[in-house]
């Protein structure tokens, strides 16, 4: 049997939990700004996405094949949700289950590949021109951002793209390494998901949407989004859309429950989710009414840099200069 060439970063039989028993759903893109039907082996998909080099020097799809069986356990303890009506309790296979499975889908997604292949990417925008900082305010003006960055973050940009050359033996991270790197986040980050109440949010009418990025954290926003994010440890939700009609939300605590969501939170839910898609919002094929009712900009989240003094706090209360510090964020919308 041949190797699948095209890899998905959002499992197939989730998207289909979205649609219809053909596995058709109605997809709203960022650019062009319009909606259509497809199935859903055509959505949140590239070729050779997992494709790394084995050690006799070939093409392995090793990967995608680890991952398709992950998928096979964690649609099945979702189809578990839908039965019981319950998220799975502390301690049980199924929560186990979808903690990796939650974790992984964090990982896969094209976004978490752009700090490792940034270098990559400006290398290739240079096409052999020197990368001074004049180039990198091109490259984050044109490619980037859409309006010439600050000062901070280009030289931000700068150090962070000949700092992870100089560790490289003067070379950009290769495809290869850009899998690897991503996925080996995985296992650190499980805990994250196991410590948190794990809340099952249903609505009765069937207007939960999905999309190519749909593992959303969230946290109210605040003046420090400007210059820096935040991660699993600073979320307030961490939220996955797991049906229509349902949504599991992770936040501190312990234990499970379920509540039944109103219309105003499902409507928020799916925006925040919109803002934060690579590309596209998945709904169902028979309701176009949700996709149409969020709101879709040309870009989405992106990296961001910063360069700034840094101050370390000692323990008698003193505070010392520690020269300047790189921090490197990515937007959520």
């Amino acid at each position: 049997m041949s190797a699948p060439k095209l890899h998905h970063y959002v499992p197939q039989s989730y998207l289909a939990r979205f649609g219809r028993g053909d596995n058709m759903v109605r997809v709203r893109r960022r650019c062009p700004p319009k909606t259509h039907l497809a199935n859903v082996k055509n959505v949140a998909a590239e070729t050779g996405f997992y494709t790394i080099t084995d050690d006799n020097c070939m093409p392995s799809t090793a990967i995608e094949h680890e991952l398709s069986g992950l998928e096979g356990r964690g649609l099945a303890a979702l189809r578990r949700i839908d039965e019981t009506g319950m998220p799975p309790a502390v301690g049980t296979d199924d929560r186990e289950q979808l903690c990796l499975y939650l974790a992984v889908q964090f990982a896969r997604t094209p976004r978490k590949r752009t700090g490792t292949l940034f270098g990559r990417n400006v290398t290739a925008y240079a096409n052999g021109r020197e990368v001074d900082l004049a180039l990198m305010t091109e490259y984050l003006t044109r490619k980037r951002l859409g309006h010439p960055p600050r000062a901070a973050e280009a030289q931000g940009a700068w150090d962070y793209y000949h700092g992870t050359r100089a560790m490289n033996g003067g070379n950009d991270p290769t495809h290869d390494e850009a899998v690897t790197v991503t996925l080996s986040s995985v296992r650190v980050c499980i805990p994250q998901y196991r410590a948190r109440h794990w809340r099952l949010e249903t609505c009765r009418k069937p207007i939960f949407l999905t999309s190519d990025a749909p593992l959303v954290l969230w946290r109210p926003e605040t003046p420090s989004d400007a210059y820096r994010g935040f991660g699993l440890e600073g979320a307030h939700e961490i939220r996955f859309p797991v049906s229509p009609r349902a949504q599991l939300v992770l936040v501190p605590g312990q234990g499970t429950s379920v509540e039944e969501t109103k219309l105003g939170r499902v409507i928020s839910c799916n925006q925040d989710l919109a803002d934060s898609c690579e590309q596209v919002v998945v709904g169902h094929p028979d309701r176009p009414t949700e996709l149409d009712r969020v709101q879709l900009t040309k870009r989405g989240p992106t990296l961001r840099f910063n360069t700034a003094p840094g101050i370390r706090k000692n323990q008698d209360g003193t505070e010392e200069p520690m020269g300047d510090i790189l921090h490197m964020w990515t937007t959520r919308r």
